[in-house]
């Protein structure tokens, strides 16, 4: 009788086959990008003070030292955008029942060796602990399903889809031992080959996070990182050309394992940078757009030699809770720099341990207007002979008591004068009613809002020229009443300046004269006329030209006037406020450089910078200046920086449509 044998068997197919492969495939996560600003002196150094006891930093041993030019140019690939390096989980042989069998060595060395049982059911404790807080949003609870001791080795059992996060803790430190997690059949990987270098690159980064992150308490340690040895062994800080890229690139790698930006701020509310040698956040300063939510910040015992070194960041965490600066030098330079960290963050509660603000006041504050992205500059006057100083006051009174006397007082022929409505600005903040009607009946007729009026000939009727012709407009406006100039300061912001070319009405230079350019903002109250009574709040923006003539000696050559809603007086109100004061010869002149200008660069060319990227690449205000911050206020390298990133942006970086 023949021999029987069987035939070879076919590759499985179907859904039960489908579903096995699918539980093997790779996990995707995102791509590196290192092409941020380079680091200067002040990076992520070697730090010469370790924070105590390293819980579960051990180094894996290294594998090809520093960066090889590939994969530099690999990783440099990535900030331009690209997206063809992913980090694959490598597959793993399984065992009978679905389950992958993984051998642990070096356990039997730890601290908890004396344990009744050596150790085993602590080390599995943490081997699931560990291995569970992987980042990113589909994070697993690992659990090992069987194990067995075999002479030094505990042989352990876990889930196919759970092997991968335990094979990366290999290496890792625990109880003052090493351990070694290897798979039993001593393959390396099936996935083709060994990874590339900008893969293992990547895995290295992410294996960093996950040993520093705490998922219960949700903190992210990167503390002392120049002391980590397994940075120590890839020799990541012994050249610039690495040192400065590391922290960028971690961050992205941490922002690519979260499917969504409020997985990621739900995942850390606590950030440690302390003992990492820092003089300024050039290194870190992405920190603060990978993570912008933080609550609690450690920047201890670093080498910031002023407060200023901390710039970057001053307007950054809008949800700041706590924040550690003890241990640098600015604390003995700058003893006073508490009140202006204070003022730096409206949500701050503690500073160094010490609260300094209650939850009551962190409520008043939050009713206030939000910080700017530029400090609020004092107003600038610059009068000579108290001409411009003379005009103001008069006008503003003759305005509110005498009209028809003012327009003949300052006005000619040639004078012009306009004014529109604005319905659509911002309210006061601290309004109690901020849904009260306008009431602009009164002012419509004579409106010349060139956003709502684009007929020509009804823009030009609205434009009042020469004296009689502005006595009119000025009748059929609602009576008003100005705060008191002297009184009343803070309901004031004015300034003017000197400017040549005004038109000289005696024709004796055709070439014009010296005048003054002055601008206005405040407020006024309509009048109810017969009660004397205040009925309506509003505020203004008042624009005037003068120059010599007239009865007064001052004429009105133009005249520009803004009415709108009340809208409070904090967004003109400077910090250092003390008085209003017309008189040059008294007058502070401002400091025209702002906190993390570099040397030559003023507020006014900075804000115009700003005003030109968010023109080029609709990137809000804050956007466009984090851009132009991150690579020193250079305007080349910033519109470079936004190509290569823009992609990554969230929706909330641009405007009203996004960039092509």
């Amino acid at each position: 009788m023949p021999g029987s044998h069987a035939a070879p068997r076919a590759a499985p197919r179907g859904p039960a086959a489908t579903r096995r492969r699918a539980g093997l495939r790779a996990d995707r996560d995102g791509d590196v990008a290192m092409g941020l600003p380079i680091k200067g002196r002040a990076g992520v150094a070697k730090s010469s003070t370790p924070t105590g006891p390293r819980k579960d930093s051990a180094a894996r041993p290294a594998r090809g030292g520093i960066l090889g030019a590939t994969a530099q140019r690999a990783i440099l690939r990535q900030a331009a955008g690209t997206r063809d390096v992913s980090m694959k989980e490598g597959r793993i042989s399984v065992t009978r029942g679905g389950l992958v069998e993984l051998k642990v060595s070096g356990w039997n060395k730890s601290k908890a060796a004396d344990n009744a049982d050596g150790g085993v059911s602590a080390l599995i404790k943490w081997l699931e602990k560990k291995a569970s807080s992987k980042l990113g949003s589909r994070a697993r609870n690992v659990k090992i399903k069987k194990s067995h001791v075999e002479g030094s080795d505990l042989i352990i059992k876990v889930p196919s889809e759970d092997a991968n996060a335990l094979v990366r803790m290999n290496g890792y430190g625990w109880a003052g031992s090493t351990v070694s997690i290897t798979r039993t059949d001593g393959a390396a990987s099936d996935t083709g080959g060994p990874p590339s270098q900008a893969e293992a690159t990547k895995a290295m980064l992410r294996g960093v996070l996950e040993r520093r992150y705490d998922p219960d308490t949700k903190f992210l340690n990167l503390s002392a990182l120049g002391q980590d040895e397994e940075l120590k062994n890839q020799h990541m800080f012994d050249k610039k050309s690495t040192a400065s890229k590391f922290f960028p690139a971690m961050m992205v790698v941490f922002d690519h394992a979260f499917d969504k930006k409020e997985d990621r701020d739900a995942a850390v509310t606590s950030v440690s940078l302390a003992n990492n040698d820092l003089e300024d956040l050039t290194a870190v300063s992405t920190l603060s757009l990978h993570l912008p939510k933080v609550q609690n910040l450690d920047l201890s015992n670093n080498k910031f030699a002023k407060l200023g070194s901390l710039n970057n960041w001053r307007r950054r965490f809008n949800h700041l809770q706590h924040l550690i600066l003890t241990g640098n030098p600015f604390e003995q330079n700058e003893p006073s720099y508490q009140q202006e960290i204070v003022n730096w963050y409206p949500t701050l509660r503690q500073l160094n341990g010490i609260q300094v603000r209650t939850e009551e006041e962190i409520a008043k504050k939050a009713t206030m207007m939000p910080d700017l992205p530029f400090p609020i500059r004092s107003a600038l006057f610059n009068d000579e002979g108290g001409i411009a100083e003379n005009f103001i006051r008069t006008f503003f009174t003759g305005f509110d008591t005498d009209r028809a006397t003012l327009a003949n007082y300052y006005y000619d022929n040639d004078s012009e004068f306009s004014y529109a409505v604005n319905t659509s600005a911002p309210r006061d903040p601290n309004a109690a009613d901020k849904a009260e009607t306008g009431n602009w009946e009164a002012y419509l007729k004579h409106s010349r809002n060139l956003k709502k009026i684009s007929q020509l000939p009804a823009r030009q009727s609205r434009k009042s020229r020469g004296a009689q012709a502005v006595a009119e407009v000025f009748a059929g406006m609602p009576a008003t009443k100005h705060p008191d100039l002297a009184a009343e300061a803070r309901k004031w912001i004015v300034e003017a300046k000197m400017v040549p070319g005004v038109p000289d009405v005696s024709g004796a230079s055709p070439g014009g004269v010296d005048g003054f350019l002055i601008t206005i903002h405040g407020e006024f109250d309509e009048q109810d006329i017969a009660s004397g009574q205040a009925k309506k709040k509003r505020s203004f923006d008042r624009t005037f030209i003068i120059g010599p003539g007239g009865p007064a000696t001052v004429r009105v050559v133009s005249d520009l006037l803004t009415i709108r809603s009340y809208g409070g007086t904090q967004a003109f109100e400077p910090d250092n406020f003390e008085g209003y004061n017309m008189d040059p010869q008294q007058q502070q002149v401002p400091d025209a450089a702002a906190p993390g200008l570099p040397a030559g660069l003023d507020v006014a060319q900075a804000e115009q910078m700003v005003a030109q990227l968010m023109q080029q690449t609709n990137m809000t205000l804050q956007y466009a200046k984090d851009c132009l911050e991150q690579v020193a206020w250079n305007y080349p390298m910033a519109l470079q920086a936004f190509e290569s990133v823009k992609g990554n942006l969230p929706p909330e970086a641009f405007g009203s449509a996004l960039p092509a």
